[in-house]
């Protein structure tokens, strides 16, 4: 066999053949230094690196200015981790034969390697003198110039790589990653895409593309591209962290976490993956285990802000309000422009009273990123509790925007209904964006589309459509089940939430507000009167809000115990119902043995009856509750309600007190609360009185 014959078995990647055929060739000539060296190639193309250096070295030792034999030892020496001797072996070669480009390009990362950035610069740049119309050495360079930030560079660099060989997959991805790294995403994409066009496979152009979609906002476009991905290289550990934040900003946390353990299995200090999966596990209410992958980030990086941002907010879910700060402070220090703390700083003071102080932290967050939609979501809900409502309900809009979203955005296809549309005949589909509390909330608004003569499809839950059916027969209402297909009618689209943007201005248009936005069943309120009967007066009460794991403190600070409840049953004349939803049997069975009455409508789903429970409301004379759906329900018939909250510290601003100590939204609703009410039993004692007078 000729040496060519065995080159063309290489080219062909046919290595196993090729080391046959030239072991048997060299076995009739065995000093033949270019059978030795083309031996060496066969077996280290098949990752026999430490074989195939005896190889090379036979075949230097016959020929020892050999420049591609040293050139191809080096690289089996590299592929060994033993990238000095490489160094040498590089140097030598490109000494012997200074047009050696390859050996240039190997060379230029064995330097990089070894920590000398200038000296691989140097190497990379002369493959492209000696090369100039060679894609791959402006490629090589434009890779190392990126590497070191040098963006600009590296784009020039990738661009005469492409004009060079149009045709050029790696090229076009790694361009599309610098205008990507610059924020030129749709530049970005166009890139990807013509990557894919030439390699359909390219799994990392599938991977890149999807994270540009993503940081574009474009989560749902991205997610198909990140799978894709995965599924032409499963253990592709970028694709994995961006597909999990894809899914969680889809809020399939399960799926996302499923996403970050894969990736830590691949490298177990991935501390980036590390922190989302902390994120997404504190999402959850796994808060121990999200401790833990902060912490280890911590260790892996003790200079990383956003380790103690993110432990600092594990904290203060937990109620350790001096952890938190001190973790916050120490992001700042490490990082004075981090945004995300500054306005974590901020949610923080807020929740001790300090408002001003929160919305001045709010503002410098913003300022240091504008973009940052959670502070601005907040600075907006400052400015509802304070009752500024114009610049508030502006900034709360972000709300669609902030990671995972406070409300995911609806793919509804027609435009939004704005301020301009009123009085052009539309047809609005209004789409309900939370729980049962926050639609009826909204919803106490639509009268006054009504009123303006606007035509609508309002969406709300299942539970809720027998009410609006009999209060406002003219009404188009669907439930959540029927809502695509009541919406296709819509030449109009608004996210229920915003209609205070365009009807509440200012604390003076809440004038408007309805006494009552629904009727309860009659016939179910006489029947509840006749099951209660006609003795004392009766106070029908709530305590609890059920929230997610992950929002522990929220439920912990909206809940009181049943057994602060126990003054209310002691006052003659009294009696307690119980409208709470929810797994109460063992508060209620510990009230029972303290002594105390609390009456029951037998028969009654207090979770899934919303119409019985309007009417069992109905039929008390007054309702005691704290911040849950039975405050809405009874705010929403007009009954006379004490809702109940500690400190002064209203936990939404729709429960801020207007200045006849009601409730804005719900003129029948008067709120309980002050500084001096700190504890639940204080605050009970206040709406004893408040029964009393």
């Amino acid at each position: 066999m000729k040496p060519g014959d065995a080159v063309a078995l290489l080219q062909a990647k046919r290595f196993a053949e090729a080391e046959a055929a030239l072991k048997a060739e060299l076995a009739q000539a065995p000093g033949d230094p270019q059978r030795l060296e083309l031996l060496g190639v066969a077996i280290a193309s098949q990752g026999r690196a430490q074989d195939a250096l005896a190889w090379f070295d036979r075949s230097l030792a016959a020929r020892p200015d050999s420049a591609s034999a040293l050139h191809n030892r080096a690289r089996a020496r590299v592929a060994l981790g033993r990238t000095k001797e490489a160094r040498a072996d590089l140097e030598d070669a490109v000494a012997l034969k200074p047009q050696l480009v390859p050996a240039w390009t190997e060379l230029g990362g064995v330097l990089l390697e070894l920590g000398d950035a200038r000296g691989a610069e140097q190497a990379y740049r002369r493959a492209v003198e000696l090369r100039p119309d060679q894609a791959e050495a402006h490629y090589n360079l434009g890779v190392f110039l990126q590497r070191a930030g040098r963006a600009e560079e590296a784009a020039q660099s990738y661009l005469r790589a492409l004009a060079a060989r149009p045709a050029f997959p790696a090229a076009l991805n790694n361009l599309g990653n610098v205008l990507r790294s610059a924020g030129r995403h749709e530049e970005a994409g166009q890139q990807y895409a013509q990557a894919l066009k030439l390699d359909p496979n390219f799994a990392e152009a599938h991977s890149n593309w999807g994270a540009a979609l993503r940081e574009a906002g474009r989560v749902d476009e991205a997610i198909p591209h990140l799978e894709r991905a995965l599924a032409l290289k499963p253990a592709l550990l970028g694709a994995l962290n961006n597909l999990g934040i894809a899914y969680f900003a889809r809020f399939r946390t399960a799926d996302a976490i499923a996403c970050y353990r894969r990736a830590l299995a691949i490298d177990p200090d991935a501390h980036e993956v590390l922190t989302n999966l902390g994120n997404a596990l504190a999402a959850q209410g796994e808060h121990a285990e999200a401790e833990r992958c902060y912490r280890r980030v911590i260790e892996l990086q003790p200079r990383r802000a956003d380790a103690y941002n993110n432990l600092a907010l594990l904290l203060q879910e937990r109620g350790d309000a001096a952890g938190a700060l001190a973790g916050y402070e120490r992001a700042l220090a490490l990082d004075p422009a981090h945004a995300d703390a500054m306005s974590n700083v901020g949610f923080l003071l807020e929740s001790q009273g300090r408002r001003d102080e929160a919305m001045a932290h709010y503002r410098r967050a913003l300022e240091a990123n504008p973009r940052l939609a959670r502070a601005a979501q907040n600075l907006g809900l400052a400015h509802l509790f304070r009752g500024e409502f114009s610049p508030g309900w502006d900034l709360v809009e972000q709300r669609f925007d902030t990671v995972p979203p406070v409300t995911p955005r609806r793919p509804l296809p027609q435009p939004r209904f704005e301020a301009a549309d009123f009085g052009h005949g539309h047809l609005i589909a209004l789409w309900r964006e939370q729980g049962v509390g926050d639609q009826l909330l909204h919803a106490t608004l639509v009268p006054e589309l009504e009123a303006r003569g606007e035509d609508f499809v309002l969406e709300v839950d299942a539970r809720l459509v027998p009410a609006f059916a009999r209060s406002h027969p003219k009404w188009k209402v669907a439930a959540i089940e029927d809502s695509d297909r009541a919406f296709a009618a819509c030449d109009r689209q608004l996210p229920l939430g915003s209609l205070a943007r365009l009807v509440r201005p200012d604390a003076a248009s809440f004038i408007r507000q309805p006494r009552a936005l629904l009727q309860p069943d009659p016939d179910r309120v006489g029947r509840y009167r006749t099951e209660v009967g006609p003795s004392g007066k009766v106070v029908g009460i709530s305590w609890r809000s059920f929230q997610p794991k992950a929002r522990g403190k929220l439920q912990r600070d909206k809940s009181a115990p049943l057994a602060a409840f126990g003054l209310l049953s002691r006052r003659t004349g009294v009696r307690l119902l119980d409208l709470q939803y929810g797994d109460t049997a063992d508060e209620r069975d510990a009230f029972a043995r303290a002594g105390h009455s609390l009456e029951r409508l037998e028969g009654l789903d207090l979770f899934g009856d919303l119409d019985g429970v309007m009417a069992a409301i109905a039929a008390c004379d007054v309702v005691v509750t704290t911040s849950n759906a039975t405050a809405h329900l009874a705010g929403s018939i007009g009954k006379r309600t004490l809702l109940v909250y500690l400190r002064g510290a209203p936990p939404f601003h729709y429960w801020a007190p207007a200045s006849d100590g009601h409730s804005l939204w719900y003129p029948s609703v008067e709120i309980v609360s002050g500084p001096a009410l700190d504890t639940w039993e204080r605050a009970l004692a206040r709406v004893d009185e408040r029964l009393a007078a």
